[in-house]
This record gives structure tokens, sequence and C-alpha cells, in this order.
């Protein structure tokens, strides 16, 4: 159905690059996906990579989809430690190259040991330690395990002047019940940890480490689900603790914390490499008596002294009465500023010094050990993005010391899971749909990530300064653009930006400039946070001069309207990588956070709000798995592959959380239970798709097909229902026409990656016609006239049940291609081209008394329209760019304000009040309830 291309074959080989630029080096490996033409490779290909020397660089390779007829579709493909660092590689089908220190992997009863070179790492199967140590030529880091401190209620508000305790706080650790070995090949072994409630009471977990040939390092990734009582489970602390050795004198021990690398220079003096933070643990410079520069230089280095006997005596005869720095705090408790922190031997008897170190970003990279006896590089990612968190060693002037990278610091305040409210605020005024259920944080969770890295001696400032640009830019490989194209990968309808007419690139320059903004959006307005980080706001304040983060359904975006998968798409167009990063961090987000994994809501998200979990609209659509796609097989993580199985359990718990239950009566008991047909089925249709791929288990498949059976069979087809809904029987998957037709709006139906999806679907789903002709007149009728409607299906629909038609000229501009109809194509046209939702003035700049600080902001800005009008434009322009217009349009608009689906305009409270009036029809249909 879609029309060919000239899809690279297999035995061509796909170019690849790193994303930001070539690493110094790669600790802990990389991974990446490709995708494949149908029939081109099998499980039995096997793939070699070579750089641009011609020289093999040794690859693991594995399968992540299948096509229909069991040809691969996506691959992922692992590279060792250090390996692979040319500007350009090359994967093609061939014998890879095996490593010099190939990964092995032995199992016995208790433990699982992964072994490379002189590395190794021992994972006990049960019990409280997660690691028991991870040695080189020395078992440099110990006893490493979670930890969570967890208070008993909320802080106490002293600030007000009120008297009261500081509420119980306990210590737990992670309880180990399940150990798998997932891959265990020449270049990687991965070893999965599992327990059904974590620190034995609460928190389901799961972790994964990660071993890639030549290292010395482990790479640790923790997800938590919280299932504990709001009102009683307040996290003060979460991370992962380890302990490591200490033999060298107290002098010849060091710490050190590392700064995030500088934004661009901006004078050509300017160094590009991030500050250093390093002391000894017995400073031996600054002293009324010289201790020479040969002992002043190794020790500011990190290098063995010399001899203490070649001191002068002078130091040498009275060292012992120096302080003994034990203890080293880093403590980011905002993402823009962070402070140092040590403490003697004193420990709690004594004060701490609380300057002696600052900076706005760290790194989240840090060392201890030392300069013969070797020590552990620790780093974690996104570490200030993440705040607020620290980094914590204890016993450095003794013979063992303790590091604890936390997560969730305990120097904060403890987190607070409760509703930022105790009473709903309205939909009408604050756009917000809270009760039935009340907010319930159960079933969200979170993932951070670890790397420790063993050295045999204190590495250099330079060595520490590029492993931190690693630790805080993880390294990427990706094809080129043109690549991703050519597979028309997630529907295909979008191609790389086409500039070759005046209209088309009008539209890729405003495309590309809105993308600028929201990226630069994230640092200015500071969508930073352990929970927040990955998400956007869902509308703008234009009298405030700021995004209504306060204000119910209109603050946190939730992915509403996928925003994730236009940042996706865009991605996969242009090769972007700060697109690339902040889709990530977004998919991170919303599979994680907006998510409820488990608990009474299992398999469904929440709805846009002030809290990312406070919403009372709990459904599949924010949990959908086919979102999730571009970031699990563009970089074969497994996490989300874990994520996307906990979606399937949508299927049953929408028989309890009937998405319409507030506006509509209870289900006939045909049903019983009910959905719509959009957004709801079509998101569960695309979680079973991509069971059904990922595994080739065609129940899966069969599941999609009872549907589209169903409503092949339906009279209205896709239209059936009041607002699409229908009966639903999760244990059949069958759907059951409930009338009502034309009762309801059917924007929603399609405009939360359902259209993409079924595009999709519909080239390898191909026998079920009925359905297919149901699709096609969806797709074609949505923006037509009444009277097409008519015609159709023998009766009259309101105009007012197909708002939004921009949203949907993607589709209509498919029926044309479907149909080949050039006359639907050019109707798309239209709708692109007068459309001014969603086509906003330039960015301004705000400053004075307005604002707190100066800010650049894109009035009355709603990232539902960004996002959807995106996506539909390039669907438009992919499919027809012939059509497209010689000049541009957007001169002629006029910037009157109502530029958005859900933005109002910015005049007199009064005028503002009737325009409001006027829209309050309008923002209902907007309403996912």
């Amino acid at each position: 159905m879609h029309p060919s291309k000239n899809k690279p074959r297999a035995e061509s080989g796909v170019d690849l690059h790193w994303l930001s630029s070539v690493p110094a080096f790669t600790p802990a490996g990389s991974a990446f996906g490709l995708p494949w033409a149908q029939g081109e490779v099998d499980r039995t290909t096997p793939f070699t990579v070579q750089d641009q020397s011609g020289d093999g660089v040794p690859v693991q390779s594995w399968p992540l989809a299948y096509w229909p007829d069991g040809s691969l579709k996506w691959t992922g493909h692992a590279l060792g430690t250090n390996t692979g660092l040319a500007s350009t590689l090359h994967l093609s089908t061939g014998t890879p190259t095996e490593p010099a220190n190939p990964v092995s992997v032995s199992e016995t009863d208790s433990a699982v040991t992964v072994t490379t070179g002189s590395f190794t790492a021992t994972i006990p199967k049960s019990g409280t330690t997660l690691l028991t140590s991870l040695s080189s030529t020395k078992s440099l880091a110990q006893d490493i395990t979670l930890l969570l401190l967890l208070q008993s209620g909320p802080d106490p508000d002293f600030a007000s002047g009120a008297e009261g305790s500081v509420p119980a706080v306990t210590k737990y650790e992670g309880n180990i019940e399940s150990v798998t070995v997932e891959q265990s090949g020449s270049v990687r072994a991965v070893i999965k940890v599992c327990d059904g409630k974590i620190y034995i009471i609460h928190f389901p977990f799961i972790v994964r480490i990660y071993i890639s040939a030549g290292s010395t390092s482990a790479r640790i990734v923790h997800f938590f689900i919280y299932d504990g009582d709001q009102t009683k489970d307040f996290i003060k602390g979460l991370g992962l603790q380890f302990k490591t050795p200490l033999t060298d004198e107290l002098y010849n021990r060091h710490i050190r914390f590392i700064n995030s690398p500088p934004p661009p220079a901006t004078t050509p003096a300017a160094s590009e490499d991030p500050g250093i933070w390093g002391e000894p643990v017995r400073v031996v410079s600054g002293l009324r008596r010289d201790a020479t520069a040969p002992v002043l230089n190794a020790q500011f280095e990190g290098t063995a002294t010399p001899d203490l006997s070649t001191w002068p005596t002078s130091v040498s005869s009275e060292i012992d009465q120096l302080a003994v720095w034990n203890d080293f705090s880093l403590a980011q408790l905002h993402h823009s500023a962070f402070t140092i922190l040590k403490r003697s031997t004193g420990g709690s008897a004594s004060s701490w010094i609380d300057h002696a170190g600052f900076g706005e970003r760290a790194a989240g990279v840090g060392y201890v050990g030392g300069a013969t006896g070797g020590g552990v590089v620790f780093g974690v990612k996104d570490f200030w993005q993440g705040a607020p968190r620290s980094l914590d060693i204890r016993g450095a002037g003794t013979d063992t010391a303790t590091t604890s990278l936390w997560a969730w610091s305990p120097l904060a305040p403890a987190m607070d899971m409760r509703r930022y409210d105790t009473v709903p605020h309205g939909l009408d005024l604050a756009y917000e749909d809270v009760g039935d259920p009340d907010p319930d944080p159960t079933g969200i969770g979170r993932s951070y990530e670890v790397t420790l890295q063993l050295f045999e001696s204190t590495p250099s400032r330079d060595t520490l300064a590029k492993l931190t640009s690693v630790h805080t830019d993880t390294p990427q490989l990706v094809a080129q653009p043109d690549f991703y194209a050519s597979h028309n990968l997630f529907g295909g309808r979008w191609n790389v930006p086409d500039t070759s007419s005046s209209g088309l690139a009008a539209i890729e320059k405003r495309k590309s400039d809105l993308l600028d903004f929201y990226i630069s959006d994230i640092d200015q307005r500071s969508f930073y946070g352990f929970w927040n980080y990955g998400d956007v706001m869902h509308t703008y304040d234009q009298t405030r001069h700021m995004w209504r983060y306060d204000v119910g359904g209109y603050a946190w975006d939730n992915g509403e309207l996928s925003t994730d998968l236009w940042l996706w798409t865009s991605f996969l167009r242009t090769g972007r990588a700060d697109l690339f990063k902040t889709a990530s961090a977004m998919t991170r987000h919303l599979s994680e956070v907006d998510f409820h994994h488990t608990g009474p809501f299992a398999g469904l998200g929440s709805r846009h709000n002030v809290s990312h979990w406070g919403d009372g609209a709990k459904e599949a659509r924010v949990s959908g798995s086919s979102l999730k796609r571009p970031f699990y097989y563009l970089t074969a993580d497994e996490l989300i592959s874990d994520i996307m199985d906990y979606s399937l359990q949508a299927d049953q718990t929408i028989m309890t959380w009937d998405p319409l239950r507030k506006v509509l009566p209870p289900p006939p008991p045909a049903g019983p239970g009910r959905l719509r047909i959009g957004p709801d089925w079509t998101t569960l249709v695309g979680n079973w798709f991509v069971k059904w791929e990922r595994t080739n288990d065609t129940t899966w498949r069969d599941r999609i097909k009872v549907g589209m059976n169903d409503i092949g069979g339906f009279t209205y087809g896709l239209l059936t229902g009041n607002g699409a809904a229908v009966g639903w029987n999760a244990d059949t998957a069958h759907l059951v026409d409930e009338g009502g037709e034309g009762e309801g709006a059917y924007d929603l139906m399609m405009i939360f990656g359902g259209g993409e999806l079924l595009m999709e679907v519909m080239e390898l789903i191909t026998d079920e016609p009925a359905f297919d002709a149901a699709w096609l007149d969806y797709c074609r009728l949505y923006n037509a006239s009444n009277a097409d409607k008519l015609a159709r299906y023998g009766k009259s629909f309101s105009s007012s049940s197909f708002p939004f038609p921009q949203y949907y000229a993607k589709l209509q501009a498919y029926a044309g291609q479907r149909l080949n109809d050039t006359s639907i194509k050019s109707a798309a046209w239209t709708v692109i081209n007068t459309n001014t939702v969603g086509v906003w003035a330039p960015v301004q700049t705000i400053g004075g008394t307005d604002v707190l600080n100066p800010i650049n902001e894109i009035p009355n800005l709603a990232t539902n329209d960004a996002g959807q009008l995106s996506l539909s434009e390039y669907a438009v322009m992919a499919i027809a760019p012939e059509l497209a217009p010689g000049s541009s349009f957007i001169e002629n608009v006029d910037w009157d304000g109502r530029s958005s689906t859900v933005a109002t305009e910015e005049t007199s409270e009064k005028e503002e009040y009737a325009v409001k009036k006027r829209k309050g029809k309008a923002w209902r249909r907007l309403l996912c309830v």
C-alpha cells in the first residue's frame, strides 16, 4: 500500500556515526538499533562492523523485532569498551570480529560471575547485596547495595515558626529475589536483578548490570516503582552504596568531584574541559612550612608523593598533627547550584566545612581512592537534571571508604508524593479532572543510572575530564536521516527536510524554529527535577509570561497529543543530537513517571496536571507502547522493553476505569466494559502490535484482528458510538456497537499516535478489507463535507463532531495517497495552507518589571498544537510535496492571539472572559475524558 522506495539492502550495509562527536572513551560500551527491510536478514544473519580504516570492530547482535514472515525488522547491536571510536563506522552482514578480552559468564546456585580480561563482577542471587565485588587486580568496589531511607511523615513546617519533631527515618536495603542472565555474548553481558518488594516492605524494582568486553566498569540501571502510602511513606533518600578498601598513606588518598562541561566556548581562550575539585585526605599544601614542589605537585596531580623520608623534616616530623578529612559531600539540591562540604575524623562531634567548593551544575562524576592503591570513578547520569541528588563519601581516613550515590539526596526535604491540593478545581476553569479516582501515585516509577569504573591508580585530571564528557553526554551511534526515511519508520509518512519550493521551505523554517524554542525553553524555564525532568508544559499563560504551571490540567504536558512522537519524528528527519537527547529524556519520563506500572491503574497513564500523577483521568493513551518504540529501537534499551510489557495490563484495567464513566451511563451488559475506538482501542492495538513485532507471536496480531473485524461490521465504521464509545470485552478483545453515533466529537481518535500507527499496521494486516475500507473512509471523510459523510453513512453529522481539521490533514493526505486521488491530497494542502492555529508569532523577549528574569516567549504557545500540527505538516509535505504552494501563506497571518486550540486572547479581563465563553465548547472537546 505504501509507495515503494529503494530501501537499502542488507548486503550494502549501514554507515554509522556518533550522535554528538567521537567520544574519548566508552567505559561501559555502547548499544544501538537498526531497521531492516522485510526479508533482508533473519536470526541467523551475522553482522560485522568496520571503522573507516577497514579494521574490524567487535560487535554483538540480537533481534529486536520481526516482520510477519519471521525476518528481522530491527536488530540490536553492542560494541565493547573503548571500541569504534572513529568518525564513521560501517555495519554490514558478515562474520564479526572477536574482542581481545571477551566477556564470559558463569553461574552457580548462589551467584553469577562475569569476567572480561582481569575484570570480574560477582552478582549474588539472594540477600541484600547487589554486587559482592568489582575487581581487577584488586577488589576496589565491594558490597554494592541499594539504599532507601523512608520517613514516616512529611517534613514539619519549621519555617512557620511552629514547634515539632522530625518524623522517624528508617533505613532499608534492597532485597534480591531473582537474578537472570539476559545476554551472554563475547562483547556484552546483561544481568537482570529483580525483587518482588524492594527494601523488604515496599517499592518493587528492576536493576540491570551491564559489563562490556575490555571493561573495568559496570553500568547499573535501577528502576523502582512507588507503591507506598502517599500519606505515610516519604522517601528521604534513594540510591546506591559501595565500599572501597584504602591502603595508601593518608596524604596519597584522593577525592575528586567534577563539574559539568562548560557551554560552547564564547572566547578562543575559554576551556572546553570541565572543572575538577580535587583534594587529598590529608592536605600538605598551604602549610606554614613548605613541603616543596615535588611533594606538592605530586599531591595535586594525584600521583604518589616522594618517600616521606625525602620530605623536609619540618613537615614530615609533624605530619601526624595535620587534619584528616574523613567525610566528603557534594550536594546538588537544585539543578542550578551545588556545594561541596568536608568533615574531619571528628565525625558527628565536629562540624562540616560547608564552603569547600561550589558551582552550578555538577556532572555527578567523582573518584575515591589512592595514588597507588587505586580506586573507583563513579558517575550518576543526568545528575543535576534530576536534582536533588548528592555524592557522599565517608571514612576516607579509615581502611574502607563508603560511597553513597544518591538519586534522591537525604540532604533535601523528604519526597512528598501527595497532590498539590486536597480539593479539585474543576474542568471549566482549571481544566482539571480530579475525583473518581482521587489522586494516587501508586505504581509510578523512576530510574537512574550509575557507572562504577575501577582504576589501578588515581586517574589524571585530563582523564577525568574526558570521562565526565562521556557521563554527561552518553555516546550513541546512529545512522543518517536518509537511511531512516528510506525504511518508512513508524508509519513512514515523513521525509527529510525538503526546501525545494518556497512553501515547503517556509514550513521547514517554522518547524525548525519551533523546535529550537522548545529545546531552549527547557533550560530557560528549568524543567528539571527528579520527577519532572523530561517533561514540558502544556499551555502558556500570556498574562503572567509563564507556562500555566499551577493551573490544573494546563501544567505538565504528560505527552498530551503525542509530544514525544513529534520530537522523535523530528530527530529522524534531521538527525539533530539535541532532539535525540530531549526525546530520550521525554520517553524516560513518560514511560516511568506518567505511567502506573502496578496497582489499581496498572497499565494506564495520567492525564496532564500540576502533579504528574494528580489527574483523575487514567488512560491507556498516556502509557501506550507504540510511542515508546523509537527510543527502544534506536537504543536497544532493555528497561523500555519491560515497561512496554507493563502496558499490556491496560486491557483489563480499562474494564474497571471506563474512560467515559463520568459522562456516559454505565455500559450495557453486552460489553461488558467500554472504551473509545480512539484513542483507547488504537492504543491497545499499539500495545499488541509492539508485542507481536517483538515476539512474532501471532496471538497479539489476532487480538488486533478481532477488533478490526468488529469495526468492519459496524454500520458507521470508525464513527460508531457517541464520541467513538463502544462496548469492550478484555477477555475476547471484541468491540460492541452501543449506538449514539454523531452525538459526540471524534477529534480525539487519532491524535495520540493512533493515525500514524494504523498507517503502519494496515501495511502488515492486509486481510481485513472491511476494516481497511472503514479506516480509509474515516481518513477521507473527517475533513470532508457533510454531504460526503451523508453519502457514505446515510446520516448527517454535525460539523462540531469534527474539530481541528489541521490535525487530520495528515490522514486526508494519506487517504489521497492510498486512493491515488490528487484532489484529496490537494484538499489536505488547503487545510494546511489556510490554517492559523498553531502558527505563532515570532519569539519575543520580555524583561523589566514584568518578569523575574528576562525571558524569550512565543505568545499563547500550546504544546498540543506544536506537536500535532507539526506531525500533520510533516505527513502532508512527505505525501504530496509537489502540491506545496510556491510561496508562504504565513506572511498574511493576523497575530491576534487566537493561534492555539487552548490559548485565549490576552486583552482586557472583560474581553478575555467573553473569548473564554465563546470557546467553552471547544475546550470541552479537548478534554481527554
